[in-house]
Order: structure tokens, then C-alpha cells, then sequence
């Protein structure tokens, strides 16, 4: 869902908002983990992914992360939201 929204989206900040927003409307408040970058909620719930200064990625998410070569469009993004974890 971030993809679509992401010719929108000014900063990584934005993006916390969108999957807070998510998260808060579409499961109902409950607490559960959406991926930060796919916005999805992951089967295995917390199990199924890690967590960076708060904000969770998912299992599939982060092979993407692990497996993206340096320069392609796919490893920008990820950058562009790993940078807005930790600045």
C-alpha cells in the first residue's frame, strides 16, 4: 500500500503517518504489527519480521532488504525509509 502512496509522500515521516493511520483504522485500533514498508500485517504476527528503533518490517520485506542490489529502485526505497527511521 506505501508503494501506491509513494509519489505522495514528502518525507519518511509521512510514511510513519500513513501506517499508523493504517494500522489504527483498518485493525479496528488493535495492536498489531504492520510492515513499515509494505503496510501489510505479517501471518505470524510479531514472529513474522523484525524491529528498527520501533518501526516493524515483515519477513518478506526484509528479504527484499537483504537480497536489493545497491542502485536499483528497490534498494533506494528502502533506504529512503531506513533514513527516516534513524534521522
Amino acid at each position: 500500500m506505501i508503494k501506491m502512496f509513494q509519489n505522495n509522500i514528502k518525507s519518511p515521516s509521512e510514511t510513519q503517518e500513513v501506517v499508523e493511520d493504517y494500522n489504527t483504522f483498518v485493525n479496528g485500533g488493535k495492536v498489531l504489527p504492520v510492515c513499515y514498508r509494505c503496510t501489510q500485517v505479517p501471518k505470524e504476527g510479531l514472529y513474522d519480521g523484525f524491529r528498527v528503533q520501533g518501526m516493524f518490517f515483515c519477513s518478506d520485506c526484509q528479504q527484499e532488504l537483504f537480497t536489493a542490489e545497491q542502485g536499483t529502485p528497490e534498494y533506494q526505497e528502502f533506504m529512503f525509509l531506513i533514513k527516516g527511521i534513524f534521522y
